[in-house]
């Protein structure tokens, strides 16, 4: 048995983080039935071009569609689940190893257990705004740190990089600006919270949001009432749609009330 570090439950430290696959890159696994380990695996998956990833994590077996054929993965949900995520990164044409990592949040899921939250930028953009990665995850992130002998080499660079992805995530991304204006203030990295006062844009920024979102409502309805054949599907959409703008509006729903 393959011992490795997990992800845990102690919070990590705001910074870039850069993947780190060596300390699991024998651990076993199976494939197509037949022993295998983790490096083998995501090796073969990459090198096959997956055409269909798994719809949803399962608890044991996932198939993966490739131009080689299929190819089945056995292993516990946890490995599965990093599996996944970075084959669904390989398929965007991402490098996993080219991506910077940031840790962001904190978080809990439905079944208690911890989950640490990065987004994650690849190139000149956030590719990835919300990763969650939960406590029992093998740790496949590394940070880079001060001590770090490529850091001491360009400082200066190093820390203006991650002031710079911090608040490029905050102010520009959806996830990162709800982040900013959501009514628990949860803590942000390297970027200074603004005044009531001076959220306006941001606020008109959700408004403007949630009204297209409501739009999105309105022709799913429109198109339920056109195709009756579809009007259940639609419907259904419909529905998603209400409940994403219900939450998001939740989500905001104290902003500008207090200094």
């Amino acid at each position: 048995m393959v011992e490795f570090a997990k992800f845990g439950r102690d919070r990590f430290s705001p910074g870039l983080y850069r993947l780190d696959l060596s300390a699991i890159s024998d651990l076993p696994m199976k494939m197509n039935g037949a022993p295998s380990t983790f490096g083998a695996v995501y090796g073969k998956l990459v090198e096959s071009k997956v055409r269909e990833t798994p719809d949803r994590l399962s608890f044991g077996v996932e198939k993966y569609v490739t131009e080689a054929g299929d190819i089945k993965v056995e292993a516990e949900w946890t490995i599965l689940s990093e599996m996944k995520m970075l084959v669904d990164l390989a398929r965007q044409d991402i490098n996993p190893y080219g991506v910077m990592w940031f840790y962001y949040s904190h978080d809990w899921s439905r079944d208690a257990d911890e989950c640490h939250v990065f987004f994650a930028v690849y190139g000149d953009k956030v590719v990835l705004e919300s990763c969650h990665f939960s406590s029992e995850e093998p740790l496949i992130l590394k940070q880079d740190k001060e001590d770090d002998p490529i850091w001491r080499s360009h400082p200066y660079f190093d820390a203006a990089l991650v002031n710079y992805w911090y608040n490029k995530f905050y102010t520009e991304t959806m996830t990162g600006k709800l982040m900013v204006l959501r009514p628990d203030e949860p803590i942000l990295y390297y970027y200074q919270r603004p005044s009531t006062r001076d959220v306006a844009k941001d606020v008109a920024f959700v408004i403007l949001v949630k009204t297209y979102r409501l739009l999105w409502v309105a022709v799913a309805l429109l198109v339920a009432i056109a195709f009756p054949t579809i009007k259940e599907i639609m419907g259904i959409v419909a529905g998603i749609l209400l409940i994403d703008v219900l939450w998001r509006a939740w989500a905001a729903r104290k902003v500008g009330q207090s200094d």
